[in-house]
């Protein structure tokens, strides 16, 4: 029987590595046992017959080659001759297979060093599966870490076992975070990069706010107060809204807390952005009016087809409804889900457009549209289809008129009212139209195939 080796400079390594990293011993051991096959093949051509024990108890190393005995070697890396054989087994035969001890010094000094480099490789791969494996589960949730440095504008978050990065897309604008401050981040995505940290982060993200609320708020951890959307401009302000599936629970007390304590701890977690906490509606119009706060809202219009909502709040706080750069008309689309175009009651009343001023439309048809209380383009053009394609004067005509009315009305409130242009809005609207129209056809190939 081979005599056990102990392989010092490979355990040294062995030993230097595996210092201070949190794995288990059995990954340790595969992962060396496996570098050492590799540095075997790189020598002899072939690892097939090679077997590596490691004893993590004694320190000790058994690298041993399965040759079988010839009487003339051909490939000396899995036979051995029947005199050299015996020197091993004195009763050994042709045929019988032989374990040869293997000395590490016939590696050479580059096989063990490839040997270390490749140890060293393994590892890191393992660390990053652990660490994949670990933090995979906790993407969408909220962690804590220490910021540790800047690197090529990305903040790199020390969390224990890893490192994560907020990219310079997921950062507030204008905040500062100074090394050695702990702060929380949402996980918004974990990678299996072989270099720079696997996890990254967001302080951005709207969800980011959602977590820190369900973290504070009880109520909503429970499930008991329900966040139904979030908008936000990081940085500069969040609007929220909450329901209750309780009904002796109000969703907006519950965030905000006794004294706003709890509130304030997501506004402190935030540098002091504002958040709005809305009551959510099932009603557009309804839910609208409460979104814009904190402006007050006269008058509501809704184009269900355009999916949008027209406005009209008081002249004295059409700049409050819009807020500084458009911020919380934008926010207040978004949480709603609506196009958006707001009015001063003043500017409202002076930009209606009687009809008598359309072109597309025959003095019967005016009459006709009269008769039903539509006396400007802004009404025609809310009208539904199927209402406007009953009446006798319009029939077949009612698309086209319902076209040329809704075109004008747009360009009206392009000149002369506050219209919400938002691409996260617009790509969010496209996307459930996408889906919808998707699902409709979905349903008619279906009907399709069962008649």
């Amino acid at each position: 029987m081979a005599e056990i080796i102990s392989n010092y400079q490979i355990l040294d390594a062995f030993e230097d590595i595996a210092k201070d990293k949190n794995l288990p011993q059995d990954v340790i051991i595969e992962t060396l046992r496996q570098a050492l096959m590799t540095a075997a093949r790189k020598k002899f051509g072939t690892s097939e017959n090679i077997e590596v024990d490691i004893d993590a108890e004694l320190g000790t190393i058994r690298i041993v080659a399965k040759k079988t005995v010839v009487m003339k070697v051909s490939d000396p890396s899995l036979e051995i001759a029947k005199k050299e054989a015996k020197k091993i087994n004195p009763n050994v035969k042709v045929g019988d297979v032989v374990e040869v001890e293997i000395n590490p010094a016939d590696f050479g000094r580059n096989a063990i060093m490839a040997a270390k480099q490749n140890l060293i490789q393994r590892i890191r791969e393992t660390e990053r599966e652990m660490v994949f494996a670990d933090f995979r589960h906790k993407i969408g949730e909220i962690i804590s870490g220490t910021v540790q440095r800047m690197e090529r504008g990305n903040i790199i978050v020390n969390l224990g076992k890893t490192e994560g990065f907020i990219p310079r897309s997921e950062q507030v604008p204008n905040e500062h975070l100074p090394i050695g401050k702990t702060i929380r981040a949402y996980v918004k995505d974990v990678r299996r990069e072989t270099s720079g940290p696997p996890v990254v982060l967001s302080r951005k993200a709207a969800e980011f706010v959602k977590c820190l609320f369900e973290f504070e708020v009880p109520e909503v951890y429970e499930g008991r107060v329900q966040i139904v959307s979030v908008s936000r401009e990081a940085g500069e302000r969040t609007k929220i809204a909450v329901y209750s599936t309780d009904d002796r629970i109000d969703p907006v007390g519950a965030c905000v807390g006794l004294k706003g304590t709890r509130v304030q701890s997501v506004v402190k977690e935030l540098s002091n952005e504002k958040i709005d906490i809305i009551p959510y509606s099932p009603d557009p119009e309804v839910f609208i009016q409460k979104a814009l706060a904190p402006a007050e809202v006269v008058g509501t219009f809704l184009y269900p087809d355009e999916h949008k909502i027209l406005v009209i709040v008081p002249d004295d706080q059409l700049s409050l409804a819009i807020g500084k750069g458009g911020v919380n008309a934008r926010l207040a689309a978004r949480l709603v889900g609506w196009r958006l175009t707001i009015y001063g009651e003043e500017q409202y009343k002076n930009t209606a457009m009687p009809l008598e001023n359309a072109d597309f439309l025959t003095k019967e048809q005016i009459d006709a549209l009269l008769q039903y209380d539509i006396d400007t383009i802004q009404k025609l053009a809310r009208m539904k289809f199927e209402l406007l394609r009953s009446i006798e004067q319009i029939g077949d005509e009612a698309a086209k008129i319902l076209k040329n009315a809704r075109e004008l009305a747009n360009k009206i409130e392009e000149e002369s009212a506050f219209v919400t242009k938002d691409r996260k809005l617009e790509d969010s609207l496209n996307t459930d139209k996408e889906v919808n129209e998707k699902n409709i056809l979905r349903r008619l190939q279906q009907e399709s195939a069962e008649s």
